[in-house]
């Protein structure tokens, strides 16, 4: 049986090892979108590479989105190509109270 000093030790460096999840990953060809706010989000829209996109009307708190790459969508219809790498991913939307939420990774959008 462990001493009490030694369990405190060992559960303080696993508390320190916990990492919180990311609001904005990409995984592969995958990309999840993770409110970690308190608030609904509406109006959720998701762009890669400057030109394919990907909407959603509200995301509740604490929920995660996950959407493959392939699943975007340029203007005229075009899906995001499977020998194209993503350089940049920008996320929008809006907070229960008005607030914008904007997330950048990698280059994100010019507009």
């Amino acid at each position: 049986m462990r001493s009490k000093p030694t369990l405190l030790i060992v559960l303080a460096l696993a508390a320190a090892c916990a990492r919180e999840p990311e609001r904005l990953t990409i995984e592969g060809r995958t990309i999840t979108v993770f409110n970690d706010t308190g608030d609904p989000w509406k109006d959720i829209e998701i762009w890669v590479n400057d030109h394919y996109r990907v909407t959603r009307e509200t995301m509740a708190p604490g929920e995660r989105f996950v959407v493959p790459v392939e699943m975007f969508v340029a203007g005229f219809g075009q899906r995001f190509p499977r020998d194209q790498q993503v350089t940049g991913i920008e996320v929008t939307a809006t907070g229960e109270s008005g607030d914008r939420v904007r997330m950048i990774w990698g280059n994100g959008r010019r507009r």
